[in-house]
């Protein structure tokens, strides 16, 4: 059963640009930052009269044109006729249903991290990391020496974000080359 739908509890996330092709489907246009809620969303709230209307979604009824628009079919609208009455209506989710995106990783999160290796233990701190071509290389400072370190699955064992550490398992001779 559907919560009382409060304008005030809803957020607007985009709205219904024109209809597309014959059988009541729409292109919809939306801000970016809402795609991963569209995607997991069963309905939507079409703003109609100043008050807002719960359509729901056909099954297989949402696929990406763009960044930011998507064609949508909902149930209750079967016909070209039908959607143009609807032509324009700004769209709202429940705004505790907005799925946030994730912040994407980036190398430089890894800036700070204490680097443990399994034979020598604590090298030091991330001090720099270079990307080169999606290989990571971290650069340490042990016993003032300036150590680059691939980041391969060989090699990191564990990333513990809590504590702040990486676990590396070093190829045999990397640290000692840094040391002579």
């Amino acid at each position: 059963m559907m919560r009382a739908i409060v304008k005030e509890d809803c957020t607007s996330i985009g709205y219904l640009q024109k209809t597309h092709g014959l059988d009541g489907s729409f292109t919809m246009h939306f801000e970016e930052q809402f795609d991963l809620t569209l995607e997991e969303a069963e309905y939507l709230f079409l703003e109609i009269d100043g008050g807002l209307v719960p359509f729901f979604i056909s099954e297989d009824g949402f696929r990406y044109r763009g960044n930011d628009s998507a064609i949508i079919h909902f149930d209750e609208i079967a016909s070209q006729e039908q959607a143009r009455e609807f032509t324009g209506c700004a769209v709202f989710v429940f705004t505790d249903e907005i799925i946030e995106p994730e912040e994407e990783a980036s190398p430089s999160m890894l800036m700070g991290y204490e680097v443990i290796d399994q034979k020598h233990g604590l090298l030091g701190k991330v001090v720099h990391v270079d990307d080169y071509s999606g290989n990571l290389v971290i650069t340490v400072i042990f016993r003032e020496n300036e150590v680059l370190i691939p980041l391969s699955d060989d090699v990191l064992t564990e990333m513990d974000e809590a504590s702040r550490q990486l676990k590396l398992i070093c190829p045999e001779g990397l640290i000692e080359l840094y040391l002579e």
